[in-house]
C-alpha cells in the first residue's frame, strides 16, 4: 500500500510539474492597488528573402480585468515598406484548428507605425497594436491550436498561416506558434 501511495504521489508531482507554465515577463506588478502584467515578446512568424523580410511578435498584457494581445509587425524592404495603421474598425481574427473563429478588436485610438530609412540596409516599417481578448475568446484560445490569422488594419488585410514549428540555426529553442495561447494565456490570469 505504501508503494502505491508513493507512486501516486510521484505521478501527481510529475503531472503538476508539466502543467506549470514558464512565464517570462517584461513587466509584472501585482499589488493590492495595481495588477499589470506584460509577457515578453515571442516570434510568431517570419519570412526572409534578399529583398524583404517580415517579423511578427506576440505578447500578452493584463491591466486589471482587461486582457489583450499585443502584436508587433516589422517590415523590411529595399524600398520603404508601407506603414500599417489601426483604428476602431481594425481587428485580428484567428481561425482555430477546431474550425471556430476568435476575433479580437483593436483597443486604442488611431495608431500608425513608424518608418526608418536606412541608406545601406533594408528600410523598415514597424507597427505595434493591442487587441482586446474577452472571456469567451480566452476560453476558445486555451482549448484549440491556431491555424491562421487575418490582420485587418485601416489600409489592408494581411493573412498569416501559422507554421507548426519555427526552428533554424538562429533560433536556439524551437518555437511552436500554433500553441501560443494554450501555453501562455495562464501567464496573465
Amino acid at each position: 500500500m505504501k508503494k502505491i501511495y508513493t507512486i501516486l504521489l510521484a505521478l501527481n508531482f510529475t503531472m503538476w510539474g508539466f502543467a506549470q507554465e514558464d512565464c517570462s515577463y517584461k513587466i509584472n506588478v501585482d499589488t493590492e492597488e495595481e495588477n499589470f502584467k506584460l509577457t515578453s515578446e515571442q516570434l510568431m512568424e517570419y519570412e526572409l528573402s534578399r529583398t524583404q523580410s517580415v517579423f511578427i511578435y506576440f505578447s500578452l498584457m493584463r491591466e486589471g480585468d482587461l486582457a489583450s494581445l499585443v502584436m508587433q509587425i516589422s517590415l523590411n524592404a529595399l524600398e520603404m515598406p508601407p506603414i500599417m495603421c489601426f483604428d476602431k474598425r481594425s481587428r485580428i481574427t484567428f481561425l482555430l484548428e477546431d474550425g471556430s473563429y476568435v476575433s479580437l478588436p483593436y483597443l486604442d485610438e488611431v495608431n500608425c507605425g513608424r518608418q526608418t530609412d536606412h541608406e545601406d540596409q533594408l528600410d523598415n516599417s514597424t507597427s505595434e497594436a493591442a487587441f482586446f481578448i474577452n472571456r469567451e475568446g480566452i476560453t476558445k484560445l486555451k482549448k484549440s491550436e491556431l491555424k491562421s490569422m487575418r490582420i485587418t488594419s485601416m489600409n489592408t488585410n494581411f493573412d498569416i498561416e501559422f507554421k507548426h514549428v519555427l526552428s533554424n540555426a538562429a533560433i536556439e529553442v524551437p518555437i511552436y506558434p500554433r500553441e501560443y495561447f494554450i501555453k501562455n494565456l495562464g501567464c496573465i490570469e
